[in-house]
């Protein structure tokens, strides 16, 4: 079902999502994220590859020649794979970065990399059967359970910070995007059954705003540039790289490197320019580390 709202004296909300609730979070529950950090475990060398501990993983991907990165297949503008199998998208960039942090400058990236197509419901177990040596696959981290048994991959400190926004329309003069939040507790909820009954009735002003996943609006937005995204997020999802756990020394060093390697990223401006070059496009923003 999708869910879309009535206009009556307050504002009125258009929901994708199967939910009815729609409660703007404060800003104290976006509190707690960190700019990732952790201390690199390359040694610079004069020349060639960095210099690795013998028994960390990244020597033992450097002895093998290459790096198996887990990526979706049309998840744009996070990833994509063309009819060729070429890679592109934020993810596949920040990726090849990666690879070039364990083997040093590439005249070609990929070249150390052998891409494997997986699915958020498939990356975890890829990455358990060692079949892949990193995934980015959306997979957002999510409270641990007490008395759970630890699962077989971890994931880094979150590279890419996304929710569920709320989209309106931009004409000259509306205060549906200043008032979106106060009006939030009494906004009604009208039910349709798709993303293209969604924007009509926001068209139509039978809907005043249609609330869903960032990624989701930054499409219906492309589809309808009188529009604009308003509002703090609704949710937020922190997505990390997964990774296999350490078991028995296998993956020694590896978290803590990839850790370091995000924090490096921001710092240096490598996140940024990489999100200019592919999310930007299509989101219309710019940031520089990725917090909400």
């Amino acid at each position: 079902m999708r869910l879309a709202v009535t206009r009556r004296a307050v504002l009125a909300v258009a929901s994708v999502v199967l939910v009815a609730l729609l409660a703007l979070v404060t800003p104290r529950a976006l509190e707690g994220f960190r700019t990732p950090s952790g201390e690199p475990s390359a040694s610079p060398a004069a020349s060639g590859p960095p210099r690795f501990e013998l028994a960390s993983y990244m020597y033992a991907l450097q002895t093998r020649g290459r790096i198996r990165v887990g990526m979706l297949d049309g998840d744009l503008p996070f990833g994509a794979r063309d009819a060729g199998g070429g890679r592109s998208g934020f993810d596949a960039d920040l990726a090849r970065e990666l690879a070039i942090r364990i083997f040093g400058p590439q005249q070609n990236a990929d070249s150390v990399i052998e891409w494997v197509s997986v699915t958020p419901s498939t990356a975890s177990g890829a990455l358990a059967r060692d079949e892949v040596d990193v995934a980015f696959a959306r997979l957002a981290a999510v409270p641990a359970q007490t008395g759970a048994e630890a699962s077989p991959i971890q994931l880094s400190d979150p590279y890419f910070v996304t929710g569920e926004r709320i989209l309106v329309r931009s004409e000259r003069g509306t205060t549906v995007g200043d008032d979106v939040e106060a009006a939030n507790a009494f906004a009604k909820i009208l039910p349709l059954d798709s993303l293209v009954s969604c924007l009509e009735a926001l068209r139509q002003g039978q809907a005043d705003a249609i609330g869903a996943h960032e990624v989701t609006l930054w499409s219906l937005r492309k589809q309808d540039p009188d529009t604009k995204l308003v509002g703090r997020y609704v949710t937020s999802e922190r997505y990390g790289i997964g990774v296999k756990r350490n078991s028995g020394s296998d993956r020694q060093g590896f978290l803590p490197f990839v850790d370091a390697f995000i924090g490096d990223a921001i710092r240096d401006g490598t996140w940024a320019r990489l999100y200019a070059r592919d999310v930007t496009p299509v989101s219309a923003d710019r940031k520089s580390a990725p917090g909400l």
